[in-house]
């Protein structure tokens, strides 16, 4: 039976997920602690992570007294967010069908998830559903292309793989690009920033271990082979190795924080 988009998705990140969880998550850190401050999320706060991966947004959430729930097409990264997040409420699924009623969650947040979306306005618009009136929705993926190094690197792996781009055309960190798509799921825009984000490999061998713990790189490995792929890897990230083997890239983060329809004029979060 043929495997739907999710399906497929969830068993490339499923493969990786351990990886990711432990290389990834000091990474991201940065823009997990904006986003909460953001969106106000605090004691009483009812948070649905959205694409939570391995669920360490969800732990800092849930930290700060919020009530948090997460969902991810990837079987093995739920499993991972099991063990963070004990009393959570965690399920499998899709981003354009979430399982929860209208009105549910107080913030919503996706953190690089939403641009993989097969129908990016369904998966806003759904977002928008599951929050209550006067809600926040907080989208952050990563910034303008020239400001993410990372992704340049990954995008070196195209050429190997016979599916659509490693990572999507639709950049949803360009100015304005997500604000119109949130526009035309009924979100209204407030307010959103960049954050610094660099990743630090300390050698060769843990660089391709870890961009290749990603979903979207797997199908380059299936179509051109490990080995194929790792010398791609490694000439695309030579310009950015250092002095002592070590390889930094520079990268930032974009979020988008947006109010449901019921929310005051101008008020900056919940």
């Amino acid at each position: 039976m043929e495997q739907t988009v999710a399906q497929r998705y969830g068993r490339r990140w499923s493969a990786g997920a351990a990886v990711r969880a432990e290389r990834f998550a000091d990474m991201s850190r940065p823009a997990w602690v904006a986003v909460a401050a953001a969106t106000g999320i605090g004691p009483g706060q009812r948070l649905l992570d959205v694409g939570c991966g391995s669920g360490e947004f969800g732990r800092l959430a849930a930290d700060r007294g919020a009530d948090v729930a997460g969902i991810d097409a990837a079987t093995g990264m739920i499993e991972l967010a099991g063990d963070l997040l004990p009393d959570a409420d965690l399920r499998v699924g899709t981003l354009e069908d979430l399982p929860w009623a209208d009105g549910s969650f107080d913030v919503v947040t996706g953190f690089n998830a939403y641009q993989f979306a097969p129908d990016l306005l369904a998966a806003l618009t759904e977002a928008g559903r599951v929050t209550r009136p006067g809600g926040r929705v907080a989208v952050c993926n990563w910034g303008p292309l020239e400001q993410c190094e990372l992704v340049i690197v990954v995008r070196a792996l195209e050429h190997l793989q016979p599916e659509p781009p490693l990572v999507p055309r639709r950049n949803l960190g360009d100015p304005g690009v997500l604000d119109e798509q949130m526009r035309a799921a009924g979100l209204r825009p407030l307010h959103g920033a960049l954050v610094d984000v660099p990743y630090l490999a300390p050698d060769t061998p843990t660089l391709v271990r870890d961009l290749l713990s990603a979903g979207n790189t797997r199908p380059a490995v299936d179509h051109s082979g490990f080995a194929a792929v790792r010398a791609a890897l490694i000439d695309a990230a030579a310009p950015f190795r250092r002095a002592d083997g070590s390889y930094l890239f520079r990268n930032t983060y974009r979020y988008l924080v947006s109010a449901t329809p019921g929310s005051p004029a101008g008020r900056p979060g919940p």
